[in-house]
């Protein structure tokens, strides 16, 4: 009898019928309608139930509680911590790149086309690539014009926020080493986004297999020095791959980009390679420095993520504790498992360099956010770091996401905290990388449905 009853209330519309729709369509679309109607309208009733007032549902006012002020420690990407004197090289680093390297007008037209072309070999295409493919002068060039600068704005903005927490032990005279350095990426970047580290004596040992892309690294280096008046650091060029040995022990170890084309062409579980890469990492390190580090930074992707998550515990196992993004040394709630949250920062490139934006957009590689995942460790054998201890009841976590749009015209972010996974419900925007600190709660029983995250309400 319902059916029926129902059946009298559904009528063809003119224009339905002209569209040639079926009375069972409509007949079976209302019913629909109907049917998730009572279902909101249960789940309503559901939510009444005090026994699940403990549960969130985002957007329900009932579950509000007063929000508690929030206090930004830091960042991952505040553009402000940049270097005055280094922003016009990156401006125009591509007028850099060209005047060592200069091209005619022919190689500049098919730039945009070798562009791309490299772009499916670092992707789709890796597979089919030779060994030596970054010895290639096409090749060498489209990244040198194309990927270098990218990856120094990324890397630029994440060392000048690193800058005071991480790098401000590193003394004069260390030994350090870039592994698949290529262009010298990381100690370009380094150079132009931490002036108290150009004052230092260091020595650089960039390791990659192309030689090519090496040398064209250095001189591309030596020119940025030039240019911010410093003395450059010492540069010595090891052709190799990964584990090939070097001739001193470093104090500082690094990795850019490395690890992603490895842990996605192998068969091995990433636990087992996370634990084999660690001890590689560290097989390199002075055991004698106390403040020996280790800096990893890989695409923001969930493989990379997972895999950093793993690589954290193994060096902590080590004694390599983690200093940042991690605002605890508690287990990662966001290692990337399927089905859950990986650790990944971004921030907007709509004021990158005009010329790289035209670049991109010729190569049909438009960007419109910049994203990374990493971690920085140092040594400690207590196996323990300070700056990690609770102080007077404070609760840190650091946003790990862009804002998430919730009903009642709220705003979310997922964070990382030694609580675990948090959804933090803000009335002001924030960003993604963002270290905040709120007072301990008494309680964090609020969950959220769709990510088991504890709910935190803040200003």
């Amino acid at each position: 009898m319902q059916n029926q009853k129902t059946d009298t209330k559904i009528e063809l519309k003119w224009y339905e019928k002209k569209q040639g729709v079926k009375f069972s369509q409509k007949k079976k679309k209302v019913e629909g309608k109907q049917i998730r109607k009572e279902k909101r309208a249960m789940e309503s009733e559901i939510n009444k139930d005090p026994a699940s007032e403990k549960t969130f549902k985002s957007g329900d006012s009932k579950n509000v509680r007063h929000a508690v002020e929030a206090d930004v420690i830091s960042s991952v990407f505040n553009p402000s911590l940049l270097p005055k004197d280094c922003l016009p090289i990156i401006t125009k680093f591509g007028s850099l790149v060209d005047s060592i390297f200069p091209i005619n007008s022919k190689q500049k037209v098919m730039l945009s086309e070798q562009i791309r072309e490299l772009s499916h070999n670092l992707t789709d295409e890796r597979q089919d690539r030779r060994l030596g493919y970054m010895n290639q002068v096409t090749t060498t060039s489209a990244y040198n014009h194309y990927y270098l600068w990218w990856n120094i704005i990324r890397l630029t903005r994440l060392f000048a926020n690193l800058q005071t927490s991480f790098f401000s032990t590193v003394s004069d005279n260390s030994i350090c080493l870039d592994i698949g350095s290529g262009p010298l990426t990381v100690p370009i970047a380094l150079f132009l986004a931490c002036p108290e580290l150009r004052k230092k004596k260091l020595v650089w040992y960039c390791m990659d297999i192309s030689s090519q892309i090496l040398a064209s690294g250095e001189d591309i280096f030596l020119s940025v020095a030039a240019k911010l008046e410093c003395e450059p650091w010492k540069i010595i060029r090891v052709k190799g791959e990964f584990g090939t040995a070097i001739k001193e022990k470093v104090d500082l170890v690094t990795a850019a980009n490395v690890f992603n084309e490895i842990v996605q062409d192998s068969d091995m579980p990433p636990d087992y390679l996370a634990k084999k890469y660690s001890t590689d990492l560290l097989s390199y390190v002075n055991k004698n420095n106390a403040n020996a580090k280790v800096l990893v930074i890989e695409p923001g992707v969930p493989s990379c993520a997972r895999f950093l998550s793993l690589l954290r515990d193994a060096l902590m196992r080590n004694y390599f504790m983690p200093c940042s993004p991690c605002p605890h040394t508690a287990e990662c709630p966001m290692s990337g498992k399927r089905g859950g949250k990986w650790c990944n920062y971004a921030f907007s490139t709509e004021d990158a360099p005009r010329d790289l934006k035209k670049l991109s957009e010729s190569a049909s590689l438009a960007k419109e956010r910049a994203v990374l995942s990493f971690i920085a460790a140092e040594k400690n054998e207590s196996g323990q770091d300070d700056s990690f201890k609770e102080s007077g009841g404070v609760l840190k976590f650091r946003i790990a996401s862009d804002e998430i749009r919730l009903p009642g015209n709220r705003t979310g972010y997922y964070a990382c905290s030694e609580k675990g996974l948090l959804l933090v419900v803000a009335k002001k925007k924030y960003f993604s990388g963002e270290l905040l600190s709120i007072p301990m709660p008494n309680s964090l029983t609020r969950m959220d449905r769709k990510s088991g995250a504890r709910v935190i309400e803040i200003i």
